[in-house]
């Protein structure tokens, strides 16, 4: 389990629930109730465990929920076991088991869904059926408060149901009415997001829910689009996305769950009895509906990296009925094999086997998932904070770093004199009813903020805040400034400052070489990396080692691309000189850390990039000393190629051969002399 926060939505989600806030679309309103009960009333720990611990709980009653599962439709105790223990322990389950998310409930109300489905089908006479169709109206109910994706088993299986109390004559309006009573009961958690409007002062929340436009907007995640995963218009395809899946659950569950999901349908629909043709029928309907409908809106296309692990959260669901399936089928061979053998000690056998396929699936899986040391994103947050003068803006943008600021900010109430603006609230009328005049009532939003050059009211651009507060408040940015913002350009600069960047006045000409001087870094010794040997680039801890790596060489790339303004030969020399020494001293602090064990091996392959510009800062310096000082021009030589020899090696029979400039860099590290090359400083 994660002993602390841990990355993506996490943040978000526990400072949300700390002052009973609403989430982002759907607004999660069942978890943001647990997780306020978790957080106020459990007596110990800090929210981030509070909530990593209520994820792992929850994501145990999961796996129970499958054992019964298996374990009613085929007898079988060890096909239970195998079933809920190889599904537990898979890569996926348990990565988003152990961390404050929305995913372990989900799971959890969907095998309970799976369960009301066989509980109806095995009710005897018209009131048992009755009974079952109402509990399983609340259960599909709630689970709609948690996440959206359940309405695609609720579907079939309330086609089913309704089908069957037709047969029985409970069709009839009363009957049915009860019923859908059962079901809007069930989705009362959503007062939440009104109440926490009304009622609740939240630090952080989306949304004005005291319209019911802005209440509908946010249920069916119009900003987004209905089962959209993001604000795209990008598509991919049933086929690809099904793929994608089929290929995943290949590597995290290995084929032989396919062919044993296969033999699961084929005996239960053929050798089952009535009732599980039934129950397996619908299990069937649960997953090809997750497929057919979820696989034709999923809108990442090609996913890759943090994308990949945005998409493969989603794959938790058809999995879950995926071993279940399989797991039927296993028990029913199990079954069967006991019964011909006329040998009932067989089931201790059966039990062992599944026993030791788990130990297998927990020794393989145990050194990619367990997160018991992983304070990565605490300390990456913290430095980030620590670095920030008292009473400072800090604009930020996205997942990745705004969350983490949310967390510690509100949920752990650390440098609350910190003011975390999330550009992306600052768009929505919203922001500035409900959030400015408890979080920032004294900073100037002259409007509503929109990027771009001009600034007519009602609107505002980026210039005209920096404008209003700039001689107020010191104001930083931990993104990239948006490219639509072009306000700034001579007016204001965003220059490096550790993870971040601090806006500068470009009247007020400050040096550029004393700031970069003098600016904060990061102690990797204090906030060491995390593995990159062992972190996938689907995980939010590979994105955060590479913005961390990255910003080794930003202020030096940054001083770099000064100098080619610069018309002063001198200075401009100067400039080249100081970003090259500070390339340097990264790379030697870099290796450094490599030795004593702080950063893995591994780091060589990705600090490559900062090899690469080595070489052509390299380049550059011989071409601006070779006239006046052939000396050093010939060391500059010597260190070019030096440089990009090291490139090439490292990375000869990988990907990166596909480097636009792979084979002129190939050509120059075999020359004897440089002065041939066409070079222009």
């Amino acid at each position: 389990m994660y002993p602390g926060l841990p990355g993506g939505d996490s943040g978000e989600l526990m400072a949300t629930a700390k002052d009973f806030g609403v989430s982002h679309p759907p607004g999660y309103p069942l978890f943001t109730t647990m997780a306020a009960i978790m957080i106020h009333l459990f007596p110990i720990g800090t929210c981030a465990w509070k909530l990593n611990l209520m994820s792992s709980t929850i994501a145990g009653l999961t796996n129970m929920m499958m054992f019964i599962n298996v374990k009613r439709f085929s007898g079988s105790d060890a096909a239970g076991v195998l079933a809920a223990g190889w599904c537990g322990f898979s890569r996926v389950f348990w990565m988003w088991s152990i961390q404050g998310e929305v995913f372990s409930l989900s799971n959890l109300f969907n095998m309970v869904i799976m369960y009301a489905a066989w509980r109806f089908a095995n009710a005897e006479g018209r009131s048992g059926k009755f009974y079952e169709a109402k509990l399983g109206a609340l259960i599909c109910g709630l689970s709609l408060t948690n996440q959206h994706t359940s309405v695609l088993y609720i579907a079939p299986t309330a086609l089913w149901v309704l089908f069957t109390l037709y047969n029985y004559d409970l069709a009839d309006t009363y009957s049915l009415f009860q019923v859908g009573l059962r079901g809007l009961a069930g989705l009362s958690p959503y007062l939440q997001l009104p109440i926490s409007s009304i009622f609740f002062k939240a630090r952080v929340s989306w949304g004005d829910h005291r319209l019911f436009s802005d209440f509908k907007k946010h249920l069916l995640r119009e900003d987004f689009g209905t089962f959209r995963l993001v604000s795209s218009s990008e598509q991919s395809t049933l086929w690809d996305n099904f793929m994608v899946y089929f290929n995943d659950s290949k590597t995290e569950l290995t084929i032989a769950v396919w062919i044993l999901f296969v033999v699961g349908m084929l005996i239960g629909l053929t050798l089952g009895s009535k009732k599980q043709r039934e129950v397996m029928l619908i299990y069937m309907a649960m997953f090809g509906t997750y497929h057919l409908v979820f696989d034709s809106l999923a809108n990442i296309k090609n996913p890759s990296g943090i994308f990949h692990g945005v998409l493969e959260r989603f794959w938790l669901q058809p999995s879950l009925a995926l071993c279940c399936v399989a797991g039927c089928g296993v028990g029913m061979i199990f079954q069967f094999l006991k019964e011909k053998a006329n040998c009932p000690a067989l089931k201790y056998l059966f039990l062992s086997l599944a026993v030791i396929a788990i130990g297998y699936q927990i020794q393989h899986n145990y050194e990619d998932c367990h997160e018991n040391d992983n304070y990565f994103f605490w300390h990456f947050s913290r430095h980030i904070l620590d670095q920030l003068p008292k009473r400072s803006i800090l604009l930020t943008s996205g997942d990745f770093s705004t969350n983490t600021f949310r967390y510690h900010t509100i949920g752990e109430e650390y440098r609350t004199d910190v003011m975390v603006m999330d550009m992306q609230f600052m768009q929505a009328y919203w922001f500035y009813i409900m959030l400015m005049p408890i979080n920032f009532p004294d900073v100037s939003f002259p409007g509503l903020y929109k990027p771009g050059k001009e600034s007519k009211y009602p609107f505002y651009n980026l210039k005209k805040f920096l404008d209003e507060n700039f001689d107020k408040y010191p104001i930083y940015m931990c993104v990239e400034v948006p490219k639509a913002e072009d306000s700034i350009e001579g007016y204001y600069e965003a220059w490096p400052f550790g993870m971040c960047k601090v806006f500068v006045r470009v009247s007020d000409n400050r040096d550029p070489l004393e700031h970069v001087t003098s600016m904060p870094w990061i102690n990797l010794e204090k906030y060491p990396l995390p593995d990159l040997d062992r972190y996938e680039p689907q995980t939010w801890e590979y994105t955060m080692a590479m913005s961390m790596l990255e910003t080794y060489s930003k202020p030096a790339t940054w001083l770099w691309n000064r100098a080619n303004s610069m018309t002063d030969q001198a200075l401009k020399k100067k400039y080249y000189e100081t970003a090259m020494n500070m390339m340097v001293e990264n790379r030697k602090h870099v290796f450094d850390m490599v030795e004593k064990g702080l950063v893995t091996k591994n780091v060589v392959y990705y600090i490559s990039p900062l090899e690469k510009n080595l070489g052509h800062l390299s380049l550059i310096l011989y071409s601006v000393t070779k006239r006046e000082d052939p000396e050093m021009a010939a060391h500059w030589t010597a260190q070019c190629k030096k440089y990009w020899t090291n490139y090439v090696e490292w990375h000869r029979d990988t990907v990166i051969t596909k480097d636009s400039m792979w084979n002129t860099l190939n050509s120059i590290i075999k020359m004897d002399d440089f002065s041939s090359l066409q070079l222009v400083a």
